[in-house]
């Protein structure tokens, strides 16, 4: 039922109120009374009646200084003024506290009834407008994750512009921090030809990695997986640890050779330069991917197995050519051709992007630095830095 609440000064007004109609018909209960404003607020905080019938004047706390009060409480009642035509100046001052309606003193069932009726209609559509509220946020909420994973991947896409990425973001209260993690994981049809014909299909295998990246990453919050509009499977999340960041890639692809059978490039990066950067990092990555992407089968499991085993301080060209089941010769002529790139050259690279990567981290020391990208010796590190980079590795700590 509806709540009704009298605020009025005369006790033969209330009760002549009361007993005007039969509530009952109109589906409301009167929950309460007062003589004067002050018992008003206390009762009204403590009922929250649905209608307020208030006398413009009472004492102690007069019908205009209450309906200040219930503005500052933020009461979302529906409040009919009882005026006297004396009092008529003050329901007018009252308009500007959003009242609902009023009514001229003596009360007459006809004037009330049509005034109770119109409140009534006027709740019932706040509360149809309420429940289709609540049933959007339980859409929402039921739908978060599709309606996350279409936003970005939109993003990727260039359907949207900074300004809405921006409104989205916001809409979907996503708070990432100054450090994001982005990786890529690109399925390479032509490296697992065999377990396609025998076991899956791309698709089947796309949506695999993508849960064997949301059990991997469970931890991470918030993070987000999905497709882009090419098939790469995107990460994106919050990262606390650049280097356990830079580690998790090559713990990935052992986890999707190991369950999955199957081979993928996968690419990271940083961005600590807000949230839009997010996009131009994929941009980057992508552009990476499908350049490596047109190499041949060979070339791209040694540029795999660089990838995945760059930290390792005695990494050479046999260890990959032992495992291919070719000679070392024939897989550094194939490499050069395809890459431009010698055997040493690739790694060193390989190693000094995953370099600067890690000294994201401003804490980190270039010592460290060096042995987690497979330099056992940290001058020959620095001199590996400079000659790629340009400048040593303490200065571009330092520029940053």
């Amino acid at each position: 039922m509806w709540k009704l609440f009298v605020a009025d000064d005369e006790p033969k007004i209330r009760k002549g109120i009361e007993k005007i109609l039969d509530w009952s018909e109109f589906n409301i209960e009167i929950v309460g009374e007062a003589e004067d404003g002050e018992i008003a607020l206390e009762l009204i905080k403590k009922k929250k009646p649905d209608i307020i019938l208030l006398d413009i004047n009472m004492p102690f706390l007069n019908g205009l200084a209450l309906l200040q009060k219930l503005r500052d409480i933020d009461n979302k009642s529906i409040i009919i003024i009882i005026s006297g035509y004396d009092d008529f100046s003050y329901a007018q001052k009252a308009l500007k506290f959003n009242v609902f309606d009023y009514i001229l003193k003596p009360v007459n069932k006809k004037d009330l009834e049509e005034t109770i009726v119109k409140a009534i209609n006027e709740l019932n559509a706040i509360e149809k407008e309420n429940n289709y509220l609540e049933w959007i946020k339980g859409q929402l909420s039921e739908n978060k994750d599709m309606l996350q994973k279409t936003f970005f991947s939109e993003w990727f896409s260039n359907k949207l512009t900074d300004q809405q990425v921006l409104k989205e973001i916001e809409f979907f209260n996503i708070e990432f921090g100054s450090d994001v993690g982005i990786i890529v994981t690109k399925l390479v049809e032509k490296l697992n030809v065999k377990i396609m014909e025998e076991k899956w299909n791309p698709e089947l295998l796309e949506f695999a990695i993508a849960n064997l990246l949301k059990d991997k990453f469970e931890e991470l919050e918030p993070k987000f997986i999905f497709n882009d509009d090419k098939r790469n499977i995107i990460l994106i999340s919050k990262i606390s640890n650049v280097p356990k960041w830079i580690k998790e890639i090559t713990h990935i692809e052992e986890e999707i050779t190991k369950y999955l059978k199957c081979n993928v490039l996968i690419e990271q990066s940083n961005v600590n330069n807000g949230v839009l950067g997010i996009k131009n990092e994929y941009i980057k990555i992508i552009s990476s991917l499908n350049e490596k992407k047109k190499s041949s089968p060979m070339v791209l499991l040694t540029i795999k197995y660089i990838e995945d085993n760059y930290y390792s301080n005695d990494l050479n060209i046999n260890n990959i050519s032992e495992t291919l089941e070719v000679t070392s010769s024939y897989l550094s002529k194939i490499l050069k051709k395809e890459t431009g790139q010698s055997f040493i050259d690739y790694l060193t690279n390989i190693r000094i992007k995953k370099a600067m990567y890690i000294m994201e981290d401003p804490t980190i020391k270039i010592y460290d630095v060096a042995e987690l990208v497979g330099y056992s010796n940290q001058h020959y590190f620095c001199r590996a830095f400079k000659k790629v980079v340009g400048i040593s590795p303490t200065e571009y700590k330092r520029r940053k």
